[in-house]
């Protein structure tokens, strides 16, 4: 599994989103490199007491899918590994790229991810950009005709959001 960097995140972070969260510190400089907003420490330490949360949580959940037809309606987030067990020897870690996506529940939004080279592949050929909202649909799996392992199959479609 090749390791990447993470391909097709936002740069869209708005300032003004970073002062509203960072609690209206302004002497606290926010850095861009991250879709999340940060602070520069050495220019100041913002009040983190004030400060709100994001509606999300960042520990992301492997999506696996059990049934065909399982579908999601989430947004495509980032392409980039995680440390996985090896199917064959669990005691070798590897790192496997998956595709990060966000999810909206009763509790917040989450991020779910899922490792699948099909599924991956989809995403990086067709040049998906962070924050394309997909319906994600498990189509079961098929054979592989050059071994005896079998790949899962998905449908990625984009939807159209109403405005």
């Amino acid at each position: 599994m090749a390791k990447t960097n993470r391909n097709n995140t936002s740069s869209g972070t708005q300032p003004a989103a970073v002062v509203a969260i960072t609690g209206g510190v302004k002497d606290v400089a926010v850095a861009q490199v991250s879709p999340f907003p940060t602070v520069d420490i050495n220019k100041g330490f913002p009040d983190l007491v004030t400060a709100r949360a994001m509606p999300f949580d960042l520990m992301a959940d492997y999506w696996t899918p059990e049934e065909e037809g399982e579908e999601k309606r989430i947004v495509f987030y980032c392409l980039k590994t995680r440390p996985v067990q090896d199917m064959n020897d669990t005691t070798i870690i590897m790192d496997l790229l998956c595709a990060f996506f966000w999810e909206k529940t009763a509790g917040g939004i989450r991020s779910i991810s899922n490792g699948s080279k099909r599924l991956v592949g989809a995403l990086k050929e067709n040049n998906v950009q962070s924050g394309t909202p997909l319906l994600v649909t498990y189509l079961g799996k098929k054979k592989n005709k050059n071994n005896n392992y079998q790949s899962d199959l998905w449908s990625v479609k984009p939807l159209l959001i109403k405005v």
